[in-house]
């Protein structure tokens, strides 16, 4: 598919399912079970459907449904709460349904610590504040920081961009990059800028296929190559020139 955009199936089999996780398996059963919560089920259904037809896709689009599946998934576990006293089966569906419960409790733990290792830009821009602060406190330095649209969808955001006399810049296209003190972006070199910030993400790729997903790098800060300049040691305080001055000048005499 193009750019940028998702199949029409995507929210269905890809999205939901995984904010879901294991509480998706019962909502057939709370459906054939609680006809109560069908009309709820058949509203965000439709909504769903309809933001299916957008070629652009994301999880948020459709986020609000998720309290109503979980409602859905809810009445189910109550049905199964209350006939865990059957003779028959009813202790090992409801042993079952909380074995699923954990289950999914544990996995959204670590999505959640996956998604805190996979937002490398904001990373970044914290990690150049907290470098650059002295130098701007001392008066050295005016950082101008270009970020680039990768690092904006990773993490950067106004909310972070936390000095007041810093400029912060995210102008697109190809445009002349001699005027910034600092670029944060993905890319690995860039002409006239060095390397001294690398923040590590989790590759992706590697998160189904190895219990440890694997860290790579993702986002990096450069810095000017004329600002790795040592400034120039502080004039010394008045007077001591001046004495310099006329010891020389009895030198001269003598």
């Amino acid at each position: 598919h193009e750019w940028d955009t998702s199949p029409i199936h995507w929210y269905v089999t890809s999205a939901l399912p995984r904010a879901m996780l294991g509480t998706a398996l019962f909502i057939p059963t709370s459906l054939w079970f609680n006809p109560r919560v069908r009309d709820l089920f058949v509203c965000a259904c439709v909504y769903v459907s309809i933001f299916s037809l957008l070629p652009h896709k994301e999880l948020r689009f459709v986020l609000y449904v998720v309290p109503v599946f979980n409602m859905v998934c809810a009445e189910e576990l109550v049905r199964l709460w209350r006939g865990r006293e059957n003779p028959k089966y009813g202790k090992y569906w409801f042993r079952g349904a909380t074995t699923i419960l954990a289950f999914t409790l544990f996995g959204t733990w670590g999505f959640l610590k996956v998604s805190q290792q996979n937002y490398p830009g904001g990373a970044a821009l914290e990690e150049l504040h907290n470098l650059e602060r002295l130098n701007v406190t001392r008066g050295l330095l005016t950082p101008h920081v270009h970020i680039d649209s990768s690092a904006a969808q990773q993490g950067v955001t106004r909310f972070i961009e936390e000095q007041r006399r810093w400029v912060y810049s995210k102008k697109e296209g190809e445009h002349d990059m001699a005027g910034y003190t600092h670029l944060v972006t993905d890319k690995a070199s860039v002409e006239g800028f060095v390397p001294f910030i690398t923040v590590t993400g989790v590759d992706l790729s590697s998160v189904m296929t190895s219990p440890r997903p694997r860290m790579v790098p993702k986002m990096r800060v450069f810095k000017r190559k004329d600002l790795d300049v040592a400034p120039p040691p502080p004039p010394p305080p008045p007077g001591k020139p001046q004495q310099a001055t006329e010891a020389d000048d009895d030198d001269e005499e003598l």
